[in-house]
């Protein structure tokens, strides 16, 4: 196995009380060993995706990546916030998250232009590093403050290192690695083992902002080897414990619950939960993973939107409530990508189907619906009812949502110890590493279209290897014994050049609604989530006043429409609950339906959530 895990996917993942718990906790110590990953991620630059993904991941690089303002994404470093009116001093994670982004879309297009704009941001960042390491946006005198709103000094730091660490791990850049460890020095002799200032005060949200930097600290330990890397993530998680603390690993074994645990702000604690789940990898202490799970079990049950996203005003609500309006600021993008990062996490730990199947949902949904379809523009909430506000300045969630699209290459095949695995039915080709072997999959289908996949697999030579094929929960291999929710295992010598074909199925299902959305219903098909959009159903002035005709809808292709990443617009029939100024109650209408990664693209109100006819019920 160990040869599967290389350089860069070992360091790119980029994933009763509280005092019995933490005895508790302080007995499981255990010898460092380091966990080998179930599945391996693979180079960016080894697979090449068509298909919707692949023309995401594609704008995202070349429209939105490419665009942005080199100058703004540095001035903060060059003028400290607190010099200059209108700035905000957190205003330095933008340069870090474009950097982290932005050299994984070039690992995998190979695009020069962006290569150059790469190599200069970087040279422009490390430039603004001060000699005893800080690489951060407060002026002289006002470094790691504890003013109100100044608290951010960490945060800044930790994205500067995810950048930087990036960026020398796929261009060699020996700088870039040097300034990282410059950085990280300076975190430990300022907050670590002994020193004068504490991590959890020098924080917003009880010490999660500043305690996150615990993920890239790991990888500089694996990067680097120096073991005062590793000692100072084990010291912020024991910090977390403490009085002043968030108590992640306490409250989340104990309670179990993310909307119990700190300040239940989502984003700072997910990017926590990565930070845990590399702590384990890098010790294969259970103390450190099996928070994560806890809070991944929470969401799925309590706090997950179907569409793959979840929280309130970048919270996590009370259980089962299911927001899902506009005005309740939906899914945070921030909270988005960072909820796929820990799915990828657990997958890369488990090889857990489980993780993958969220992985989609989210890539499908809630991603690709805060990134505007032609990807100069995003949404940092995006609700299942209502519009989408998207937007272009520079902000936390425009500098995130890129970074998802970005590492999606990694991960949508990967390896095992024993193979190959296809986490997502996509078009496209990989080139993998395979027991020292090269190995090309081809992927031909229309998926999420239609659900035919051929799968072709050229080797160099007989080999006997493994193909693992992942089944979504929702469907089914037509004529072969299959688990939905499970991995297709094929293990077969393979030669030369061989081809398999699989049908999946792609129903046509209803989702009932709860909390929130008692009452109403959503339609799905395959992986996609559907909205009603107003700009494909003009001759319906009130959406909110129909419904689906019945328990089974039929859906067609729309001759007159397209959606704007060129997928079909479904009809079905349906019927209005009330009377609206053209139909009477009970009246049979059509109702066009868009998948919800392209509903309100236009600027129109979209409904994902719909009134069951006459509150009749549904079956679950």
């Amino acid at each position: 196995m160990g040869d599967l895990i290389t350089r860069r996917s070992m360091l790119l993942g980029l994933a009763a009380s509280a005092i019995p718990a933490m005895k508790a906790w302080q007995a499981t110590q255990q010898t460092p060993q380091q966990i080998l990953d179930k599945f391996a991620l693979v180079d960016p630059g080894s697979i090449q995706l068509k298909g919707f993904l692949g023309e995401r991941c594609r704008k995202n690089e070349s429209v939105w990546l490419l665009a942005r303002d080199e100058n703004e994404l540095l001035a903060g470093f060059r003028s400290p916030p607190n010099q200059r009116d209108g700035m905000e001093a957190r205003v330095g994670e933008h340069a870090g998250k474009w950097l982290h982004a932005a050299t994984l879309a070039y690992a995998y297009t190979k695009d020069i232009e962006l290569k150059t704009k790469l190599d200069r941001v970087a040279a422009g960042l490390i430039a603004a590093q001060q000699e005893d390491g800080y690489l951060g946006t407060y002026a002289d005198g006002a470094h790691w403050a504890m003013g109100k709103e100044e608290k951010w000094d960490v945060w800044v730091h930790k994205y500067d290192l995810l950048g930087l660490l990036t960026y020398s791990t796929y261009t060699g850049n020996q700088a870039a690695l040097d300034a990282s460890k410059k950085i990280g020095d300076l975190l430990v002799k300022t907050f670590g083992r002994g020193a004068a200032l504490d991590l959890n005060e020098r924080s917003t949200h009880a010490g999660m902002a500043s305690g996150s930097v615990m993920e890239p600290m790991v990888l500089l330990h694996r990067a680097t080897g120096d073991e005062k890397y590793l000692d100072f993530a084990r010291f912020i998680a024991e910090r977390w414990e403490e009085e002043k603390g968030p108590k992640l690993i306490s409250s989340l074994t104990t309670r179990r619950s993310v909307k119990q645990t700190a300040n239940a702000r989502a984003y700072e604690m997910l990017s926590c939960l990565v930070g845990l789940c590399e702590l384990y990898r890098a010790t294969g202490d259970a103390k450190y993973l099996n928070p994560a799970g806890a809070a991944w079990q929470d969401i799925v049950t309590n706090q997950l939107l179907p569409t793959g996203s979840g929280t309130s005003h970048e919270h996590w609500t009370e259980n089962k409530q299911y927001l899902s309006e506009s005005k309740d600021e939906i899914a945070e993008t921030c909270v988005t990508v960072t909820w796929i990062q820990l799915n990828l996490q657990l997958l890369r730990l488990t090889g857990e189907a489980r993780y993958a199947e969220e992985l989609e949902k989210s890539f499908h949904n809630h991603l690709a619906a805060a990134q505007r379809p032609d990807g100069a523009a995003w949404a940092c909430f995006t609700a299942l009812n209502g519009k989408k506000l998207y937007k272009t300045e520079q902000n936390c969630c425009t500098s995130s949502g890129p970074r998802a699209w970005a590492m999606l290459p990694q991960f949508a095949l990967m390896t095992s110890e024993d193979g190959v695995v296809v986490n997502f039915l996509a078009p496209g080709t990989a080139t993998l590493n395979v027991r020292g072997k090269t190995v090309v999959v081809k992927q031909e289908t229309a998926y999420p279209l239609d659900g035919r996949v051929s799968i072709t697999v050229t080797v160099p030579e007989p080999m006997k290897f493994a193909l693992r094929v992942r089944i979504p929960t929702w469907s089914s291999l037509n004529g072969l014994k299959s688990e939905p929710g499970k991995y297709w295992l094929l293990r077969q010598t393979w030669s030369r050049t061989q081809t398999i074909t699989l049908d999946f199925a792609l129903p046509v299902r209803l989702i009932k609604g709860e909390g929130a959305n008692a009452g109403k219903v959503a339609l799905a098909r395959g992986p996609q989530v559907l909205a009603v959009d107003q700009l494909y159903n003009p001759e319906l002035k009130s959406l909110p006043a129909y419904t689906l005709g019945n328990e089974k809808p039929q859906l067609r292709n729309s001759v007159d429409y397209r959606d704007p990443d060129g997928l079909p617009v479904y009809e079905t029939e349906a019927v209005a609950v009330r009377d609206t100024e053209k139909h009477k109650a009970g009246e049979r209408v059509v109702l066009r339906f868009v998948p919800f990664a392209s509903a309100g693209a236009h600027g129109h109100e979209y409904l994902v959530w719909l009134p069951l006819t006459n509150g009749g019920a549904l079956s679950s």
